[in-house]
């Protein structure tokens, strides 16, 4: 196996939890942030407050989407979004949440490494499976 670009866990909770650094783009704006990978999440990518304010985006209409704690809508907001480790762009819909999070649609097409050793964890691309592994 041969691993690409592997992310640390960010520990402000219990367990600590994967992120990926992806840049966030409209108009004129651009921020790096670090979203949680959330799995249980089936979009591409929906953004805090924060990064909201900072790219001084516009909500273009509204979803009803659930969460753990039930339904509500959620505003959208056009980004261009982008991972140039992984060489992924985007131009998508993301959804304001009270955090940032990559879900399931980012992680699609591609073979991860999810490694939750000691208190060392990382979230790495694979690149190539050998023969051996496949």
């Amino acid at each position: 196996m041969h691993i690409g670009r592997c992310w640390d866990f960010k520990d402000d909770e219990q367990p600590a939890y994967p992120v990926v650094e992806v840049t966030l783009s409209s108009a004129d704006r651009r921020v790096a942030i670090m979203p949680k990978v959330d799995t249980g999440f089936d979009g591409l990518v929906a953004v805090d407050g924060e990064t909201v304010r900072r790219l001084h985006l516009t909500p273009k209409g509204t979803v009803l989407i659930r969460t753990a704690r039930g339904y509500r809508e959620a505003p959208i907001y056009p980004v261009n979004l982008s991972q140039l480790d992984l060489g992924v762009t985007y131009k998508t819909l993301a959804i304001g949440t009270e955090r940032s999070l990559l879900g399931r649609r980012f992680l699609e097409n591609k073979t991860w490494l999810l490694e939750c050793k000691a208190m060392h964890g990382r979230f790495c691309i694979v690149t190539r499976i050998t023969g051996s592994e496949a």
